[in-house]
């Protein structure tokens, strides 16, 4: 009830000192109207779009397409109005306003390649980022999308902002990719930032697929639902300094998404049709076998170079192929996509609507070999195989959307976001899997002896035929509103549900699949049904009151309740009748449900005071009450302070070089809410045997933890924001350091106490530090010839402060150990070696290991570098690309391990030729894993891109006034000292257990694309 009392309070102070009802009412009586237009400058052309605002209240517009604006019911006084416009400089003016009167102000702004005052969405409403003391950072989505190859949200979040990595699983068609914003804060919970779309939160998870749905590591993000092509643009919020208003679950940072907005006019047309290839250019390595002969019984066997100066065996001839490029036993090939879609856009000023619709479909570069699809038509006695197992990775995915505004009053205006999604995503079995497809050709071997089945564990024709999909369909829709009953009061309210219904399921008829795999090959089928509901319903009133002729006042209250539900059923059966895959026709069944929830209430203040609109200081307070909470800490508090100070702007600098400079910095507090059932003392039911019969029993699950509290990030964030140059150029820097206490972590319990293995506690503290940078340039501006430039780049250090006492957790490759990154690779490593006798072969006597595991480096990136060049020529062609630097971590590289130790079949062990330390590595990594522990630092040119705006002369007889054709490639080249083929993928797709194994390489892609707009 504290934050109630504090709440009325604010509310009291606030209307308080607006003066008597006599007073409100003549107030309300002498209210005039401002109007006008925003022109261009250097053309005279209307600017649409632009935001209007009346500073020091809550008053605005946004012009239309003849650049015209209104703001009615604006108090009678002298009032400063404020014209922003993305890409223009800010433009300010003052009129007087008389009551019953409308008074005309018009705007002429300047076109300037870039800015630093942008209107930007916090969790109070919309706000200038000149009054913000922490950094927002804003991804022009619909901009990005005109010009590069972005089929998904990865592509576009992916190196366009410092401080957020996103960290890919694999190239399959469909796959997710870790978000990670400002390093690793959990060793217990999920790392994922909160995701809002058009105010709303939303489900982005990537579920992993387990049991008999496994495909060897990877799964999809719903992230991935989101069509890139309805967005107008991303906000970032990076830490708990910016996000402490969003409360419980926001520690790891916020993605604000806002599709495309309805807008006044005529309506318009935008159609496009994308086509294109994706090809596997991975130069995948081949396979060695050195074939000889017993010493001792004369037999032929492999003999290695090492076991032959040691008068093992004599080696007789060395075989090798790469299965990978055989056109019989190749699994490869080109794959295809398409999109094409459509929008419409416009109204009136009363009624406003954007319409959108889009199909994609992708299908990856996997194709069962010829040689397979032999072996299969043999073995069933048939000629055609389905295709579903010929092509085992294909993405088809549909998207509709409708976003409503209307003005019902003319201070009341509503607008809906409706959103439908349906996607069927087929995954191919890769990874670590006894049936992945890739492990079966690299672990393969060259032994002429078994040219007619060289594969490695189980061959491919099984793995292909083993089929997966995550099938998913999903409605998002939201109700936003905005109530303006008095000039200094708004009132917003957003309600909405993401309602995500997804299904896992597995096929595999009798007698197919793999013959390794326990009852795989008597037939499965899995259906895994699964119902994801989020609830938002937010609320919020600011008043914004002119205190002085210098100092403005601005007061926000809200409330917020968010209800997280899933709901899960899992049914496998086994052991099928010919012909049939019915769930019902299994004579092994199984099945199980899953339920989790969890509820946050929020209640937050902010006061915020400015002076001479330059200097900003702002100060909150968010109270949460959380359903995962122990019984005895039911809620949580974070506070938050800022200051923003303007010191100069518009070209009153220093020496015509620096002409504007904002000062800034921030402390926030947020948190991340326990498990739902982590607080809870529960029971979960099992079969017992009781006097040979089996009964209903329980047993105890969860050992509970009545104090267990969020975890806690507080972080404080300073820099500055400069322009140079005449708004040629500005640079934004900060630094952060963030500090996660009462950090979760699993406490393994004695076993005396017969209870649980292990109990979540509040007990650890993680550490994070690091350095931001982003930088827009306009090298060359000319009539004909513009060159923008813009770099990003960032540093992080992580560290495990604190773990209570407890020694490391570990588990395969990794631990958290006090003093040492979250997750960081620990494996035992080769110390040494040394060619001893000078017989040019490295024998095991001759190779050192380290006895215990030893820090092997970070698993994600700490220092990243992207470099964005864009090239304007006649204003007409657009040349642009993504070049992107990952540097500071490390990856195991088990693809190479798993060839030369257990599998033996790699160069380095085979060939005598081979290099000494490739040896060296081979030998020692029977003892010592590590030895392919490797800087996994790499360059990659992500993008390039070249549009051409066709003249409207040439498309006028469609009728269409704009066409832009558009050229675009993905994933051209990479350059690392890692030693497999691409060091950024992550077998298991997740924080911990990091290893790079047996997953496919993105592929290359080539899209051509043509946009039409009517």
């Amino acid at each position: 009830m504290r934050i109630c009392v504090l709440t009325i309070a604010v509310l009291t102070w606030g209307v308080g000192g607006m003066g008597n009802s006599a007073a409100l009412a003549q107030g309300t009586a002498r209210q005039g109207v401002i109007s006008g237009r925003v022109t261009d400058q250097s053309t005279g052309l209307p600017v649409p779009f632009s935001a209007v605002v009346v500073t020091g209240t809550n008053l605005g517009a946004t012009t239309n397409d003849s650049g015209a604006y209104t703001i009615r019911s604006v108090p009678a006084g002298t009032h400063q109005l404020r014209a922003n416009r993305v890409g223009y400089g800010p433009a300010v003016r003052t009129v007087a306003v008389v009551g019953g009167e409308t008074v005309t102000a018009d705007f002429v702004i300047s076109h300037v390649p870039f800015v630093l005052e942008e209107v930007v969405t916090t969790a109070t409403g919309e706000q200038r980022t000149r009054e913000l003391g922490n950094t927002v950072a804003k991804v022009d989505a619909a901009k990005i999308v005109e010009a590069a190859p972005i089929s998904n949200m990865q592509d576009l979040l992916n190196s366009r902002v410092s401080g957020v990595t996103l960290i890919q699983q694999n190239g399959t068609v469909g796959a997710g990719s870790r978000v990670r914003i400002r390093g690793l804060s959990s060793a217990s919970l999920s790392n994922d930032p909160l995701v809002y779309v058009d105010g709303i939160k939303v489900e982005t998870g990537s579920p992993t697929l387990d049991g008999t749905v496994y495909i060897g590591g990877g799964h999809p993000s719903f992230l991935n639902d989101i069509s890139p092509d309805e967005i107008e643009d991303i906000e970032i919020v990076k830490g708990p300094s910016a996000s402490t208003l969003y409360g419980t679950q926001a520690a790891n940072g916020v993605i604000r998404i806002t599709t495309k907005r309805a807008r006044p006019g005529r309506a318009q047309w935008s159609l496009f049709d994308e086509e294109g290839i994706n090809r596997d250019v991975t130069a995948y390595p081949g396979q060695y076998y050195s074939q000889g002969t017993d010493r001792v019984t004369g037999a032929t066997r492999q003999c290695l170079p090492w076991q032959q100066v040691q008068n093992q065996c004599t080696i007789s001839q060395l075989f090798s192929r790469n299965l990978f490029r055989d056109a019989g036993s190749s699994p490869l090939a080109t794959g295809s996509r398409a999109s094409r879609g459509l929008q419409i856009n416009g109204g009136s000023e009363q009624v406003r609507y954007f319409i959108s619709g889009s199909i994609d479909h992708e299908n990856g570069t996997l194709r069962m070999p010829q040689m397979e699809q032999d072996f299969l038509k043999t073995e069933r006695g048939v000629s055609i195989l389905p295709e579903e197992q010929l092509h085992p990775n294909e993405l088809q995915r549909v998207n509709l959307r409708s976003n409503v505004g209307a003005l019902l009053s003319n201070n009341v205006d509503v607008s809906i976001s409706a959103g439908l999604v349906n996607s069927d995503n087929r995954l191919p079995q890769t990874g670590d899997n006894t049936q992945g497809i890739l492990g079966a050709a690299l672990f393969g071997t060259a032994n002429p002896a078994k040219a007619s089945n060289p594969w490695g564990f189980a061959r491919p024709a099984e793995g292909f035929s083993d089929v997966i999909y995550r099938r998913d369909s999903r409605f998002t829709n939201s109700l936003q509103t905005n109530w303006r009953p008095l000039s200094f009061i708004s009132v917003r309210g957003v309600v909405g549900l993401d309602y995500l219904q997804y299904q896992d399921e597995a096929s595999n008829a009798a007698g197919q699949g793999c013959a390794i795999c326990g009852l795989n090959r008597q037939g499965l089928r899995t259906i895994n049904k699964f119902t994801s509901a989020k609830y938002t319903a937010d609320v919020g009133a600011t008043v914004t009151r002119q205190l002085t002729r210098r100092i403005e006042s601005k007061t926000s209250i809200g409330g917020q309740f968010i209800r997280d539900r899933l709901d899960g059923t899992l049914n496998t059966a086994n052991v099928f009748p010919p012909g049939i895959t019915r769930i019902d026709a299994g004579a092994i069944k199984t099945s199980g449900e899953r339920t989790t929830e969890s509820n946050t209430l929020g209640q937050y203040v902010e006061q915020q005071f400015g002076l001479d609109q330059r200097l900003f200081i702002t100060g909150a307070l968010r109270y949460d009450q959380n359903s995962a909470f122990g019984k005895k800490n039911r809620s949580a508090q974070y506070p938050k302070i800022s200051g923003s100070y303007v010191v100069f702007e518009q070209g009153r600098g220093f020496a015509r070089v620096l002409d504007e400079l904002r000062l800034r910095s921030a402390y926030g507090v947020s948190g991340q809410q326990p498990g739902p059932t982590d607080a809870l003392r529960y029971l979960s039911p099992i079969t017992s045997s009781v006097l040979g019969g089996d009964v209903a029993a329980v047993t105890l699950a969860g050992l509970g933890n009545e104090s267990l509290k969020p975890e806690r990030s507080q972080e404080f964030e300073g820099g500055f924001d400069a322009g140079f140059f005449h708004s040629r150029a500005n640079l934004q820097l900060t630094y952060y350091n963030k500090r996660t206490t009462d950090a979760l972590i699993s406490r393994v319990l004695p076993g005396s106490l017969g209870a649980t293995v292990s109990r979540i506690e509040n007990i650890g503290v993680v550490s994070n530090k690091g350095l931001e940078a982003s930088l827009n340039s306009r090298v060359v501006d000319k009539q004909r010839v513009a060159l923008d430039v813009n770099l990003e780049l960032s540093r992080n250090a992580n560290k495990l402060v604190d773990l209570g006492g407890l020694p490391p957790i570990t588990g395969f490759g990794y631990q958290n150990r006090a003093g040492y990154p979250l997750f960081g690779l620990w494996w035992p490593q080769m110390q040494s070696y040394n060619d001893a006798n000078n017989n040019g072969i490295i024998e095991p006597s001759e190779v050192k290991v380290s006895d215990s595991p030893l820090f092997g480096g970070p698993s994600v990136p700490t220092r990243t570098l992207s470099i964005s060049p864009t090239l304007t020529l006649f204003k007409r062609i657009t040349v642009s690309g993504l070049l992107d630097r990952r540097a500071g971590f490390a990856n195991l590289n088990a693809n190479e391990w798993f060839q030369c130790v257990p599998t033996q079949n790699c160069r380095a062990i085979n060939d005598p030729k081979a290099p000494l330390i490739d040896q060296a590595r081979a030998i020692a990594g029977g003892n010592g894993i590590g030895a392919y522990l490797e800087d996994a630092s790499f360059w990659k040119l992500r993008e390039m891109s070249a549009s051409y705006s066709i003249p409207e002369r040439y498309i006028a007889r469609v009728g269409a006034h704009t066409a832009v054709l558009r050229l675009t490639a993905r994933n051209l080249g990479t350059w690392s000292k890692f030693g497999s083929w691409d060091p950024e993928i992550a077998t298991q797709g997740n924080d911990a257990a990091v290893y790079n194994f047996v997953q496919l390489a993105p592929p290359r892609i080539w899209t051509l694309r043509l946009n039409l707009g009517f």
